[in-house]
């Protein structure tokens, strides 16, 4: 097992795959080799889609399921150069799920309630620039472009550099944690300095000033860049300068977001309406 993981590891590698990427899918393909504890060469496709089954059994989530999936295609058809075994496979569909969104309100609540400068600062990059987790605790110093009023934001999901817009009150705050912090290279740095946070340790942040603020909505850091890009098509946003700020490759990713904007919106009942007109 362990030189084939190995081989994988190094296939993953070759194609650029994220790191995280990588220890994920190494992790699902151990997982399947160690619950059948057999030879590779018996394992077919009907193996496969036995086990896929077993994880919907299992009640592992859809995100789990289609990741197994995605981790045993890439070894079957690269490493083990076996593309006939999963052709017949299906993928599972990706339930269209509404993202979980804070009002404005409820954005400015939390970053009210965050436990010190440094959560504050990091939270509010998160919100005004739509950030992933892992983008902002990478942010370096120098990606501050302070007179185009954007935030750089290096090799991102898909290994691309991307601009983001930086709000000035954000910098304001930037400006203040600077001055009581003094990070060095990494805007936000872990308890060592010369590494970056963690993005667990941002997540936990997430968590105590969302706790503090009394939210009960689902959802954890991720929900304040659902909540920029929500609120930024509120204030008249283009949905294209939206799709170059988030970093999405597919325009349908973006379009999420209007529909969500959409849900928010309280229209009028048209019966409502023209029974007003009828008898006004």
């Amino acid at each position: 097992m362990t030189q084939l993981l190995n081989k994988y590891q190094r296939d993953l590698a070759l194609r650029g795959f994220a790191e995280r990427t990588c220890e994920h899918y190494t992790a699902n393909v151990r997982q399947f080799l160690a619950h059948y504890q057999l030879p590779v060469e018996e394992l077919d496709s009907e193996k496969i889609k036995d086990y896929l089954y077993h994880l919907v059994s299992s009640q592992a989530s859809d995100s789990k399921i289609r990741q197994a999936h995605g981790s045993l295609k890439y070894l079957f058809t690269q490493t083990l150069n076996r593309p006939w075994e999963v052709d017949s496979i299906p993928q599972r569909k990706k339930k269209r799920k509404l993202p979980s969104v804070l009002t404005v309100n409820e954005v400015f609540l939390l970053l009210d309630n965050c436990a010190n400068l440094k959560h504050k600062a990091m939270l509010m990059a998160v919100y005004s620039a739509g950030l992933r987790v892992s983008e902002v605790v990478k942010l370096q110093l120098g990606d501050i472009c302070r007179d185009k009023k954007r935030l750089l934001i290096r090799q991102a999901k898909g290994h691309r550099d991307r601009y983001t817009v930086l709000s000035d009150y954000c910098l304001k705050v930037l400006e203040e944690y600077w001055r009581q912090y003094r990070p060095q290279k990494w805007l936000f740095m872990g308890k060592d300095k010369a590494s970056p946070l963690s993005t667990r340790a941002c997540q936990h942040a997430f968590k105590i000033a969302k706790k503090n603020a009394g939210i009960e909505k689902e959802g954890g850091v991720h929900s304040l860049r659902h909540s920029f890009a929500t609120h930024y098509l509120e204030i008249g946003g283009g949905i294209f300068q939206l799709q170059r700020f988030l970093g999405h490759r597919n325009l349908k990713t973006t379009l999420i977001y209007a529909h969500v904007q959409e849900e928010n919106i309280v229209s009028r009942n048209p019966l409502d309406f023209f029974i007003h007109e009828k008898y006004s």
